[in-house]
């Protein structure tokens, strides 16, 4: 998602007053629903597998576990920050030194890497290593509520797009099990469909991944440029008297 999209975006959601309703557990909705979504799609062709199960109680079935899925799906999004996200724009991303977009989609990394060295010169300490960064980075962003509430707006955006993610990609996990089980269950003629379904799944969940990349990127650029503009200092010490 471009700058000027998550601005607009921004306006909307400003002028709805939805900002506390996406702090408030919106991300859980959408990764449950989305979850929910993704395997009902799959469901009329499920029925061809398993021609003797009542419609309601495939309904029912898939309902169940995609309910579990989209539940562990957003207690483990985070994963997509701490693995995929942190390889490409950690502190040692590989993308970090990119002047230009990788791929042609993803945003570049140049700018991100030296507007974070400017905001780790305003803490007040370095932390002990590189992956406490952004850590203590927020920390110090968080005393301002009024600027961190700005801040924060691409990252709540960020963490709705990121819900998407694994039940994408469980969705396509099913439809490939079910491509590969169609022939023993007597269902061949299923089977591509349930291959183009897995492979529709995999291009939606890489799709996704572009806006969830570039809305984080924003957060992380608007957190550098407010840290390094609000520096962080040590208080000063009262002289000791004598």
């Amino acid at each position: 998602m471009a700058a000027d999209a998550t601005t607009t975006v921004e306006k909307v959601l400003t002028g709805l007053g939805a900002w506390g309703v996406l702090r408030s557990g919106t991300a859980l909705v959408t990764t449950v629903l989305g979850t929910i979504l993704f395997l009902e799609f799959l469901t009329p062709s499920l029925a061809q597998l398993f021609p003797g199960v009542p419609p309601n109680l495939l309904h029912f079935s898939t309902i169940s576990i995609g309910l579990l899925l989209g539940v562990t799906s957003h207690f483990i999004a985070d994963l997509w920050d701490r693995v995929v996200f942190a390889r490409w724009y950690g502190p040692h991303g590989s993308w970090l030194d990119k002047s230009q977009p990788p791929f042609l989609v993803f945003p570049a990394g140049a700018e991100l890497k030296r507007l974070r060295a400017l905001a780790v010169q305003a803490l007040p300490r370095r932390p002990e290593s590189d992956e406490r960064i952004d850590r203590e980075i927020v920390k110090v962003a968080q005393r301002q509520l009024e600027r961190w509430e700005r801040i924060e707006h691409p990252l709540l955006l960020g963490q709705l797009v990121r819900g998407l993610l694994w039940p994408s990609l469980f969705a396509a996990l099913a439809a490939l099990v079910a491509a590969i089980l169609a022939a023993p269950l007597g269902a061949a003629a299923a089977g591509p469909s349930f291959l183009a379904a897995a492979a529709a799944y995999v291009a939606l969940g890489l799709l996704i991944l572009l806006p969830y990349t570039s809305l984080r990127v924003q957060f992380l650029l608007r957190l550098y440029q407010d840290v390094a503009a609000h520096p962080a200092h040590h208080p000063k010490r009262k002289p000791e008297g004598r």
